[in-house]
């Protein structure tokens, strides 16, 4: 069965995005309406272009390069590292899959024109049973995952798994919209203490970003563990 036969077409429609360092435009199908794995948020945006920005000033800079995804949803963030020539293993939770295949299998041409390789396996934070936890990667990328309470204290887990378990420890880029609501404001709070127990922590300035695509709401942080 295809990819796309998953889906009633009626139900996604497709936003282009360009990667202009290598003239390619992915396409991204979203949908309609659902939770949080159905649309193209802000902070993926802000990391994928920041990766962008980062190739523009170091060609090699993600060639070859083996990268994680965590909480991949619709894939920009990972699909557009492949493009830029890494090899990417974009994750999510299972019920996510269909649509995140669906994407990499639409941008497939793109990615392997520039050298990448992407592919979407199912991780659920806190599993430290998963394959992925055996296997080496260079850097591990993450947006906008920060919105569910119960999430915070196993995606510490994960990411404390992935940095022990591996011979060397990759590099850690997060993006992260500081909404308004006190809830939310406590949830990154609590995950931003619990964060700098294990990993040491670098702002990105604003000037470093993309210069269309950064915000003051939006926090990119450069993440190593310690």
């Amino acid at each position: 069965m295809s990819h796309r036969s998953s889906f009633q077409l009626n139900d996604l429609f497709p936003r282009e995005i360009d990667i202009e360092v290598c003239l390619k435009t992915l396409r991204i199908y979203q949908k309609l309406e659902g939770d949080v794995n159905c649309v193209v948020w802000d902070a993926s945006l802000v990391l994928a272009k920041y990766l962008e920005t980062m190739c523009f000033h170091k060609p090699d800079f993600l060639s070859g390069v083996r990268v994680l995804e965590l909480g991949s949803g619709l894939g920009v963030v990972g699909l557009t590292a492949a493009t830029l020539g890494a090899q990417v293993t974009l994750t999510d939770l299972p019920e996510a899959l269909p649509l995140l295949r669906l994407n990499i299998a639409e941008n497939k041409s793109k990615i392997a024109s520039m050298g990448g390789y992407s592919i979407a396996e199912s991780l659920v934070w806190g599993d430290k049973n998963s394959d992925i936890h055996k296997q080496d990667f260079d850097m591990i990328l993450l947006a906008d995952c920060i919105y569910y309470e119960d999430a915070v204290d196993t995606l510490i887990e994960t990411l404390k798994s992935l940095n022990d378990t591996i011979n060397k420890k990759p590099t850690i880029y997060l993006t992260q919209e500081l909404r308004d609501s006190e809830i939310q404001k406590k949830l990154w709070k609590s995950f931003y203490e619990k964060l700098t127990e294990y990993f040491y922590i670098e702002k990105v300035p604003e000037e470093q970003q993309h210069i269309n695509y950064r915000s003051s709401d939006i926090v990119l942080l450069k993440i190593t563990k310690k």
